[in-house]
């Protein structure tokens, strides 16, 4: 039986995605405010830490508000807060400032809305999680596909004749645009019932017999591999992320190139997110993700040597392979530990994304000394993190099938 309320659900669920995915636009502002505010770079490149920090932490508060209230008032609330971080942000001279709008208060929203939307539409389609994950992590992911070209258009036509740009109403056009988006997407934001559940004849273990909390998941081994893995899986993304402009140019790209080159990763993460996610509904989770350790793997060794449009191309399959995981990681916790509290669960397994990011780069910067012209040792390493999950995947396959056979 189809439901009426089925699509409008997930269209506000993907419109909510796309509207919060301010990770990935960091960039498209960097260069611009730090001309416009004299801020240090340094400073300036923390921000995306400080970002991913509060989003994963988003991710852990908005999961417990998701499970016990639902995913419209987290999603509410997400917005609210995503909202009101960007629209303050277009007044914060002051990088301490900005870090707390931009940076927390808008990550913080961000993952509000992003664990609730992935939980909700899961909800709606329990038969096919992995493409519920995919749709929901791939409209995150376009976020930056779609506004940064409206950011660069705003930014340039606030630019003023010294070349400085005005980014008061940069910002608060941005939140305008996003909040009336957001709240009339969240409007059919809702649950299917249990007479729509009962209609899709679903077998009992997909439906999930036994739901953990989050204080029976995290006793599990089983909730620690997935921890660790996504801890590791994440750690060759992380190590490029900092280094795909600088070292494109490197490695003989030329400038225009090698922005394209950010650019279209974001184009190839969100495809990793949907089309990985989607396979994993036929192939399995676990042998799913073992194909994206293999790219990874093959994507870290070439960054040791490879130039040119290889390097372009190595780029967009590293981000293809990440993606992957970002949607793949979401159906694998609920498989594990059933969708009631899939919110919270899923929330405490995010934190290793922002554990990942912090280590890998503190890593490479001050324990093997990674410069632009000597990465090697760098994307060595991003090879073996590459591996270790394939033994923690290996590990959840044994789990899942001992558990299913009961």
């Amino acid at each position: 039986m189809k439901s009426k309320k089925m699509i409008p659900a997930i269209i506000g669920c993907l419109v909510v995605q796309l509207c919060v995915g301010i990770l990935y636009l960091w960039s498209a502002f960097k260069g611009n405010i730090v001309a416009a505010y004299g801020w240090d770079r340094g400073a300036a490149n923390m921000v995306s830490s400080y970002m991913l920090f509060a989003f994963v932490f988003g991710n852990l508060i908005g999961g417990f508000i998701n499970d016990k209230k639902g995913p419209k008032l987290t999603c509410i609330l997400g917005v609210a807060l995503f909202t009101v971080g960007v629209a303050l942000s277009s007044v914060a001279r002051n990088i301490a400032v900005f870090d707390l709008t931009y940076a927390i208060m808008a990550g913080l929203g961000s993952g509000f809305a992003y664990g609730a939307c992935i939980s909700c539409i899961q909800k709606w389609l329990p038969h096919k999680r992995g493409l519920a994950s995919g749709l929901a992590c791939s409209a995150f992911g376009l976020s930056t596909v779609i506004f940064t070209p409206v950011s660069n258009w705003l930014m340039e036509l606030n630019r003023g004749a010294d070349g400085i740009v005005n980014f008061v109403p940069v910002f608060l056009i941005l939140a305008v645009v996003f909040a009336i988006l957001g709240f009339v997407a969240c409007v059919f934001i809702t649950l299917p019932d249990e007479k729509y559940i009962s209609s899709l004849n679903l077998p009992k273990a997909t439906v999930s017999a036994t739901s953990f909390s989050l204080g029976q998941a995290i006793k599990t081994p089983a909730f620690w591999a997935l921890f660790f893995s996504i801890f590791f899986i994440n750690g060759t993304w992380n190590l490029c992320v900092p280094l795909i402009k600088d070292l494109g140019m490197e490695r003989g790209l030329v400038e225009a190139m090698a922005i394209a080159c950010v650019s279209f990763t974001g184009i190839t993460n969100a495809a990793g997110r949907l089309i990985m996610a989607t396979l994993s509904d036929k192939l399995g989770r676990t042998n799913t993700m073992y194909i994206l350790c293999g790219i990874t793997l093959l994507g870290a060794i070439l960054m040791t040597f490879i130039t040119g449009y290889g390097y372009f191309a190595t780029i967009a399959i590293i981000a293809f392979a990440y993606g992957g995981p970002s949607a793949l990681n979401a159906a694998l916790c609920t498989d594990l530990f059933g969708p009631k509290n899939s919110g919270t669960n899923y929330g405490v397994a995010m934190l290793a994304l922002g554990f990942s990011s912090i280590f890998f780069n503190f890593l490479s910067a001050n324990v093997l000394h990674a410069t632009i012209s000597n990465v090697t040792s760098t994307f060595i390493m991003g090879a073996v993190t590459a591996v270790i999950p394939v033994l923690l995947m290996k590990y959840l396959d044994s789990y899942l099938k001992k558990r299913n056979a009961k």
